[in-house]
C-alpha cells in the first residue's frame, strides 16, 4: 500500500512551520518530518521582508527534505485570516418536479457560489455551507436523499489575496515543486477542534499568535465571519523589554515566569537570569501589570470584531481560544476572559499528547491536507 503522505506548510505571523505526516491509527498523526524558521513575518496583510520570505522557506524544506527522503511534488500552504476575507452567498435550485437532492445538486450551489463572488485581487480559496434550506425551509446540514422540489444554501465564501497565492506559487514553481494547493487556515482550525453538535450554532474562535490575532465566526461547514488585527504575544514581549530595561530575548524568558493570578507584595520578585549571565530582580506586581496592559488592550480590541462582526449579538456564542500568545502565559486565560468578560475554553486539537491551543493551526491544516488527499 502506498504511504498517502502530506507535506503542509503554516505561515505564522513570526515563523514559518512545515510538517509532513500522514494518518496513524485511531485518529492520530505518524510525523515523518518537522521543522521551523523564524523570519520577518507580516503585519497588516503584507510581509515586513518578502525579499527574505524565499530563503527561509528554501532553508525549511531543505530541513524538512533531509528527513523526509522523498522528492516533494505537492504542498499544501494554510492562508493566514490576514491575507483572507469571507463573503456569503444564498443559492437556490429549483427542480423540474420533487426528487432526492444528489451530490451534483450540492456541486452546482457551490458552483453558482464561485461564479457570484467576484473581488479585485481575490481568489476564492474554498466555498462551504453554513446551512442547506429544502420545500418546507426546513435547515439541514444533511440535504442529500431528502425530497424536494427544490434546494437552496447560505454559503460561506473564503476568499484569499492574489498576490498571497502568486507569491508562494513563484516561490514554490523555483523550488521544483509541482503542485500548490492553499487552505484557509481558521477553518481548518475550526474543523478540527469543534465537534459537528457545537457548529449547529455559532462558535468564535479566537486564535493569539505573535504578532496577530484572528476572530473567526464558525457555523456549520463554514466561516460567517472572519476578522483580524496585528496585536500577538510578541507584543507582550516588547512591553516587558521596554518597561523593564531588558533585552528582548530576556523578555521572553521572564514571559515564562509571569503568573498572572499571583498579587505580588512590595517585597515580591521575579528573579531574572539574563543572557548575560547576570541575575535582575523584576518587581512581580509591575511586570504583572505590564502583561495585563497588552492582554486587556487585545481583549478590547476582540470584542469589537464581535460586536461589528457577529450577525446578531449572541451574548452566548461559545468561546475557544488558541494559539500560543496568551495560552502560554500562566493565567493568560482567566485574565483574558475577564477582560472580555465571557466564558472561555481552550480550543485544542483531539490528538493524544499534541492536544495543546498553540497546535490548533498546524494540525487543522494537516487534518485537512489528509482529508484532501
Amino acid at each position: 500500500m502506498v504511504e498517502q503522505n502530506v507535506i503542509v506548510v503554516e505561515v505564522g505571523s513570526s515563523k514559518l512551520s512545515c510538517i509532513a505526516a500522514q494518518k496513524g491509527i485511531n485518529g492520530t498523526f505518524n510525523i515523518k518530518a518537522h521543522a521551523t524558521r523564524e523570519y520577518a513575518g507580516f503585519l497588516e496583510g503584507a510581509f515586513v521582508e518578502p525579499s527574505l520570505l524565499e530563503d527561509a522557506l528554501k532553508s525549511l524544506f531543505t530541513e524538512v527534505q533531509s528527513v523526509y527522503k522523498k522528492k516533494i511534488r505537492k504542498i499544501f500552504v494554510g492562508v493566514p485570516a490576514e491575507f483572507s476575507k469571507v463573503a456569503s452567498a444564498k443559492e437556490q435550485i429549483n427542480f423540474r418536479f420533487k426528487r432526492a437532492v444528489k451530490q451534483s445538486d450540492i456541486d452546482a450551489l457551490l458552483q453558482e457560489a464561485s461564479r457570484d463572488i467576484v473581488e479585485d485581487n481575490m481568489e476564492v480559496l474554498c466555498i462551504n455551507p453554513i446551512y442547506f434550506e429544502a420545500d418546507d425551509s426546513r435547515k439541514t446540514n444533511s440535504p442529500i436523499g431528502i425530497k424536494a422540489g427544490k434546494i437552496g444554501a447560505e454559503l460561506s465564501v473564503v476568499l484569499a489575496q492574489s498576490s498571497f497565492i502568486s507569491s508562494f506559487n513563484r516561490i514554490f514553481t523555483d523550488m521544483g515543486v509541482e503542485q500548490v494547493e492553499y487552505l484557509c487556515e481558521p477553518l481548518s482550525q475550526a474543523m478540527l477542534i469543534l465537534e459537528e453538535e457545537e457548529r449547529e450554532r455559532t462558535c468564535i474562535v479566537i486564535d493569539v499568535g505573535a504578532r496577530t490575532t484572528s476572530v473567526a465566526f464558525v457555523k456549520g461547514e463554514g466561516l460567517t465571519n472572519l476578522t483580524s488585527f496585528s496585536m500577538g504575544g510578541s507584543h507582550v514581549t516588547s512591553d516587558l523589554s521596554e518597561a523593564c530595561g531588558i533585552s528582548y530575548n530576556d523578555a521572553r524568558s521572564l514571559k515564562k515566569q509571569i503568573v498572572l493570578s499571583l498579587k505580588g507584595e512590595d517585597g515580591d520578585f521575579y528573579d531574572l537570569m539574563t543572557f548575560g549571565g547576570r541575575v535582575v530582580k523584576i518587581p512581580l506586581s509591575y511586570a504583572n501589570e505590564v502583561v495585563m496592559y497588552r492582554l486587556n488592550l487585545i481583549a478590547k480590541t476582540v470584542n469589537e470584531c464581535i460586536r461589528l462582526f457577529a450577525k446578531e449579538y449572541v451574548p452566548y456564542y461559545p468561546i475557544y481560544l488558541c494559539g500560543a500568545g496568551v495560552s502560554k502565559i500562566k493565567g493568560g486565560k482567566d485574565y483574558f476572559a475577564k477582560c472580555i468578560n465571557r466564558n472561555i475554553s481552550y480550543g485544542v486539537p483531539p490528538i493524544p499528547a499534541m492536544n495543546k491551543p498553540e497546535n490548533a493551526a498546524m494540525l487543522g491544516l494537516l487534518n485537512q491536507a489528509l482529508n484532501e488527499k
